[in-house]
């Protein structure tokens, strides 16, 4: 009898002491996650986007075959629609990433046109109903390693050909596409030690 109540209080005993060891090391692991997390300390555009997207696109006007148009340059994205004829044609999208946007402006939207940005800032949505004219949106990105984006048109995933990315007119392979950010490029000094006498 005495040896089972021994028994049962060297086992509990094991258990309590590998739960306090779990314990430490779970603890000790997030102490180490937070402390080496990198901090994001961009309060502006992120910039060192690919070439290819930089640059309004040429020829971006209501008489231009009917596509959604895109590029960045120094005052952040913009997208941009259109199409040719005066008739009623939707043009929406999802706009996602693991960043935050931040400063989203309409562009001549009338009153049918939406657009919103999520409460945690990563999606913005849009759904504009174009007679011709030029819809749009502009918007900057923080801490932002990549953005995707997916086009629709009149409810039906926009081909890809009707993508104009750039000042080249780039378009991407597919839709949904992922254009991800360019690291800056790491300066390094060189320090040469003077000749020895």
């Amino acid at each position: 009898m005495r040896s089972n109540r021994t028994r049962r209080i060297a086992t509990i005993g094991v258990v309590g002491a590998a739960l306090v060891a779990t314990s430490l090391v779970v603890a000790s692991q997030a102490a180490v996650a937070k402390t080496t997390k990198p901090a994001c300390t961009v309060t502006t555009d992120d910039g060192h986007w690919p070439g290819f997207v930089q640059g309004r696109p040429a020829g971006i006007n209501p008489k231009t075959t009917s596509a959604t148009y895109m590029w960045h340059d120094g005052n952040g994205w913009h997208i941009r629609v259109t199409h040719r004829t005066t008739n009623l044609k939707s043009f929406s999208g999802q706009i996602t990433t693991t960043g935050t946007f931040s400063k989203a402006k309409p562009v001549h939207l009338e009153k049918n046109d939406t657009f919103a940005v999520s409460s945690d800032q990563k999606v913005i949505t849009f759904v504009f109903k174009n007679y011709g004219r030029i819809d749009g949106l502009n918007f900057y990105t923080r801490c932002a390693p990549s953005i995707t984006f997916a086009f629709q048109s009149d409810g039906k995933t926009q081909p890809p050909k009707r993508i104009v990315v750039g000042h080249n007119s780039t378009r991407p392979q597919n839709n949904p596409f992922t254009i991800s950010r360019v690291l800056p490029p790491v300066t390094t000094t060189t320090v040469t030690s003077p000749p020895s006498s």
